[in-house]
């Protein structure tokens, strides 16, 4: 593992959101000033490839990441644009027993509106 891709995941293990490339570079810039932005696009490339982390595709923006690449649901506030990860294990468990196999991949993102967005709307 070089020191960019070493950085590249540590910052985003230390961040609590799921975060874009280019949140990733402004980060990774702060600590290791002459990394390329090239050079963190291409690894995290390859660190998707790699199962290490996960790519999200976003309706209405960038691509955000995650570094939990195993499956797993998110909740995505139409509001404001939050994105947080949601167990669907059981949910996953009722689609095998239906289909009749495993279910070996998936991605998905529920949309609704947090609380504050939820209460900014009702105001």
């Amino acid at each position: 593992m070089t020191r960019q891709r070493a950085l590249i995941l540590n910052i985003m293990q230390e961040s609590p959101k799921h975060l874009t490339a280019d949140e990733i570079f402004a980060l990774a810039r702060q600590r290791m000033p002459g990394i390329a932005r090239g050079t963190v696009y291409r690894n995290l490339k390859l660190m998707e490839q790699a199962h290490e982390i996960a790519k999200l595709e976003m309706p209405d923006g960038a691509d955000r990441f995650d570094k939990t690449p195993t499956p797993h649901g998110h909740l995505y506030c139409d509001g404001c644009g939050s994105l947080q990860d949601i167990p669907v294990i059981g949910l996953v468990r009722e689609i095998e027993d239906a289909i009749g196999t495993e279910v070996r991949s998936y991605q998905l993102t529920i949309h609704y509106l947090c609380p504050a967005c939820r209460k900014e709307q009702a105001q």
